[in-house]
């Protein structure tokens, strides 16, 4: 037997397989049955045992009535509000986007040498313009 596995580990794998070596990873199997006939190591499966036992008899009730109603309920009504509010969000993030790209690119376009006259108007500077 090779020494790969040591008692850390098998205790490790006791406390997290539990007690069944055949539910425990393939590459140590044959290692931890090994391991088993050693006095120290049958105790800690016999102890992992026990904590199967208890946890097989651990059960969840049932959900009541009510409460089964209560979630099927709370589930129906909010996904169309989800929905409205999801596509609203994206029609709002599209607008400012929009504006932002928009202004972005007013001010890429603004000529450097801006100065205004007295015939300047939205649609440019008549004073500039040739008869």
């Amino acid at each position: 037997m090779t020494n790969s596995l040591s008692e850390a580990r098998f205790i490790e794998m006791a406390e997290a397989y539990g007690s069944v070596i055949a539910r425990w990873p393939e590459a140590v199997r044959a290692e931890a049955m090994a391991m088993a006939r050693l006095p120290g190591m049958r105790a800690v499966l016999v102890e992992a045992e026990r904590l199967d036992a208890r946890l097989d008899l651990w059960t969840v009730a049932a959900p009541s009535p009510a409460l089964r109603d209560r979630v099927l309920t709370s589930r129906r009504t909010p996904l169309a509000r989800r929905a409205r509010l999801w596509w609203s969000s994206i029609g709002i993030a599209t607008a400012l986007a929009g504006a932002a790209a928009g202004s972005v690119a007013a001010s890429a376009a603004l000529p450097l040498d801006h100065s205004v006259s007295d015939d300047a108007t939205a649609f440019g500077d008549l004073s500039q313009q040739d008869s």
